[in-house]
C-alpha cells in the first residue's frame, strides 16, 4: 500500500510506546495574528484615502503608505478610525507612522494591543 503524496508518514517518535495511534489531538497551529489582521487594516487604509488606494493594492504592496498616497490628512482619518476600532493610542508624533509600510502598520498595532475582528 502505498503513501498518498500529500501525506506525512509519522516518525517513530509521534507514536505512543505501545506503537498505536493516538487519539490525541495533533498540536495547535500557532496563530499568526498579523496576517488576521493586515486585510483589516488595509480595508481601513483604504477607507482613511477613500478608496484612492485599493485593499488589493495595499496587500501587494511592500511600499511605505505615504509612497502609495497615503497624506497626512488621510493618515489622521486612519489613525482615528484605528483607534476607534481596535482601542489603541496611535502617537500621530511618531514620525515612523510616516515611513511604515502596511506590513509596518499592522505590526505596530499588534504591538499596540490590537486584534483581528471577526
Amino acid at each position: 500500500m502505498s503513501t498518498p503524496e500529500h501525506t506525512m508518514p509519522l516518525s517513530p517518535d509521534a507514536l505512543p510506546s505501545d506503537g498505536r495511534m493516538s487519539d490525541a489531538p495533533p498540536p495547535a497551529v500557532p496563530y499568526d495574528g498579523a496576517e488576521a489582521l493586515r486585510p483589516q487594516v488595509a480595508a481601513l487604509v483604504s477607507r482613511s484615502t477613500d478608496g484612492l488606494i485599493g485593499v488589493r493594492e495595499l496587500l501587494d504592496s511592500t511600499e511605505p503608505l505615504a509612497a502609495l498616497g497615503v497624506s497626512s490628512l488621510s493618515l489622521l482619518r486612519l489613525v482615528d478610525a484605528v483607534e476607534e476600532t481596535y482601542g489603541v493610542f496611535v502617537d500621530l508624533g511618531d514620525r515612523t507612522l510616516h515611513t511604515e509600510d502596511l506590513r509596518g502598520l499592522t505590526e505596530r498595532l499588534i504591538r499596540l494591543g490590537a486584534e483581528a475582528t471577526p
